[in-house]
């Protein structure tokens, strides 16, 4: 188990640095830009000017225009999802599926490991990665707010914030997992886990700007995602924790049920 974490971790180190660095700086650079634009007067003009449909999509994201709004939008910002549903994503499109293309996966469970033992070093080294990642936007964000004197978010909330994310990973990295496990190419995966990802978001947007598709939003996995829900309550929301982990539970399981009888390759 330890040479494959060890495996895993020089596979993956170079990529999860890259992503980390984007997530840290985008959340850091929204504090900047709270702190030194006066975004609630932008927005409060651009409302003037668009749909009511979209001026209620653009009420709802927020919430409302304080600074602690705009920090908590931060991430729920569609850069910040790609970034955290890319690292997912791609980890679980290289656990199995990756793995038998390069021909890795006969080379590796050919050694003393089992299946069990080697499905149990991939999720852990996954959820380890997705948490770190969702921890250091947070620290960005904390230290974003003292380096420009902002007072928006406390610790509590930043951890609550981090979490939901993390949650919503690891739903995404469930979902792929069981598609790597299914099918023999990452890169069709990979697609494969990006689209249902895009179509989640897209269905969330759509409902929430066409009233005659609200009966949509329960079938978005991106509807029980909700910094504002958070920020609005300083909790996290019991419904959104039970179907993102129930989520990545499903999906993850069954990926294990399916990997412990395919065959290799």
């Amino acid at each position: 188990m330890t040479n494959l974490l060890k495996r895993l971790f020089f596979r993956h180190a170079l990529f999860l640095a890259a992503v980390t660095a984007v997530l840290a700086g985008f959340e850091f650079l929204i504090c900047a830009v709270v702190s030194t634009i006066d975004v609630p007067g932008l927005l409060a003009e651009l409302l003037n000017n668009v749909p009511p449909a979209v001026r209620e999509f653009v009420r709802q994201s927020f919430g409302g225009f304080s600074a602690a709004d705009l920090l908590a939008f931060g991430w729920n910002h569609p850069i910040a999802l790609a970034i955290g549903a890319g690292a997912a994503v791609v980890m679980a499109a290289r656990a199995v599926s990756g793995e038998v293309e390069n021909g890795a996966l006969e080379l590796v469970l050919s050694q003393p490991i089992s299946r069990r033992r080697y499905f149990a070093g991939q999720v852990v080294f996954a959820v380890s990665a997705l948490s770190l990642l969702s921890a250091a936007g947070a620290a960005a964000t904390l230290a974003g707010q003292r380096v420009y004197g902002l007072r928006a978010l406390d610790g509590r909330t930043l951890v609550l914030l981090a979490l939901n994310y993390c949650l919503l990973q690891l739903a995404w990295y469930g979902l792929t997992l069981l598609f790597s496990v299914l099918g023999r190419e990452a890169g069709r995966v990979a697609f494969a886990g990006f689209l249902v990802a895009l179509l989640s978001y897209l269905v969330l947007v759509i409902a929430q700007l066409w009233r005659n598709a609200a009966f949509l939003l329960p079938w978005s996995v991106n509807n029980y995602y909700s910094p504002r829900e958070i920020l609005a309550a300083h909790a996290l929301p019991v419904r959104s924790v039970a179907v993102l982990a129930g989520f990545a539970a499903a999906g993850t399981a069954a990926a294990f049920w399916r990997f412990l009888k395919r065959d290799i390759p």
